[in-house]
């Protein structure tokens, strides 16, 4: 069997029993990977796969802020920041939606990342049994903000999104996201329309109904942190993962938490994915699958439909698997070679631009982590299955109207 057919195979396998078995996939991508060499790839050792497989840029740089930010949520910190925030729009119920929506965006965006959400969602469920808004639309507006978040340059998914895509040849991450900013920003709005957000009515709710506690010293201490290093690397351009890991040092330094219990705040689950799946989507490459996929994909598409086609193929995949672990490491070397080949002004930009936005409309999905994790924290006055048919209802629509603005040329506007 052709060498480049057998690693598509095998990479497939792997994903299904990934899925079915509910390992972790990067970890069966080891195994994986293993094999491929051992037996299959002769010209490679396993020295090889160490040294060109292994992101460790992208490993380091996950670490880093999902420590920093762990310790952040562990110690309660994000859960005060983001009370306080929410309580300066007391009884104004029409922009409590609104302010959800952008208090999510931006503690993601600042490096939180979608993991922001289960943070925000006890909060917001709250608003609703309080003042009678749409907990669907609560919920909603916590994944746009912390998908649309969660893609920025210093946050998890952007680091692993950004990553890829300049391996692939693209050279604009900004104006790669920018887009799929606009795109959830308009999602978010129109279910704010949609549920009735804009006629709710004012509601008078005692500022003792639930006191939120003082940050004590070593709260304080992470919130400095935290603004110190966001600084530093938004306005002075340090590098993400080393100020971040300096900033985790130092909570940790200052006894802010044990050492122990700040590791097992890190999401080893999401690192070890991203770093099996990049090591076994490395070798698929070297076997030629990148290329035999993208020849593939090649016949059905053409300069003005490549960014919509990419879209609508990414935002598929990523209902049913890991569109930061799998999709967008998978898809983005596709789009990056595809680029290459077809020329014509289709830019490895656009191609990538259409793999990010389509793989993460899928937020809502039920079978996603942000959108199954949303779906727990729903509270039990909440029909379970009406809420899961609703978010079905909401993933499909949100790939529809991603994919049409990325056949329409929504995306050539910024890149």
């Amino acid at each position: 069997m052709d060498l480049a057919l057998l690693s598509l195979i095998l990479f497939l396998i792997t994903v299904i029993v990934g899925i079915a078995t509910r390992v972790n996939c990067g970890l069966v991508a080891m195994i994986t990977s293993f094999i491929l060499v051992q037996f299959f790839m002769p010209d490679m050792t396993l020295t090889d796969v160490y040294a060109l497989g292994w992101p460790s840029k992208i490993f380091f740089m996950m670490l880093a802020v999902t420590l920093l930010f762990g310790m952040a949520g562990a110690n309660g910190t994000m859960e005060i920041i983001a009370k306080k925030l929410i309580r300066l729009l007391h009884g104004r119920t029409r922009l409590m939606p609104i302010f959800i929506f952008l208090l999510t965006f931006i503690l993601s965006a600042a490096g939180a990342g979608p993991g922001i959400a289960p943070m925000i969602m006890p909060i917001a469920m709250g608003l609703c049994a309080e003042t009678g808004l749409s907990a669907l639309m609560m919920g909603v507006m916590i994944e746009a903000g912390a998908g649309a978040g969660g893609m920025s340059p210093i946050s998890t998914n952007g680091i692993i999104a950004n990553g890829f895509a300049q391996a692939a040849g693209a050279t604009e991450y900004i104006g790669m996201y920018i887009p799929y900013v606009l795109i959830m920003t308009m999602e978010a709005v129109a279910i704010y329309f949609i549920r009735g957000g804009y006629k709710a009515e004012n509601v008078a709710v005692s500022d003792t109904d639930e006191p939120i506690p003082p940050m004590d010293r070593y709260q304080k201490l992470t919130t400095a942190v935290i603004i110190c290093v966001i600084f530093c690397v938004i306005l002075l351009g340090l590098d993400v993962a080393m100020v971040a890991m300096v900033g985790a040092a130092v909570l940790l330094v200052f006894g802010a938490m044990k050492d122990r219990k700040a590791i097992s705040t890190v999401n080893w689950n999401t690192l070890m994915l991203v770093a099996g799946m990049f090591m076994l989507i490395t070798l698929v490459d070297h076997a030629g699958g990148i290329e035999l996929i993208s020849n593939t994909i090649m016949k059905f598409i053409t300069p003005g439909t490549g960014t919509g086609v990419m879209a609508l193929l990414s935002g598929l995949l990523a209902i049913v698997t890991s569109s930061s672990g799998v999709v967008m490491p998978t898809l983005i070397p596709v789009a990056g070679n595809i680029a290459a080949t077809m020329g014509h002004g289709v830019t490895a930009d656009l191609l990538i631009a259409g793999v990010c936005s389509g793989a993460n409309s899928a937020f809502y999905s039920p079978f996603s982590v942000l959108g199954s994790m949303t779906i727990a924290m729903y509270p039990e006055t909440v029909d379970r299955d009406k809420i899961f048919v609703a978010h079905l209802k909401l993933t499909f629509a949100s790939i529809a109207f991603t994919s049409i603005l990325a056949f329409a040329g929504f995306m050539r506007l910024f890149l």
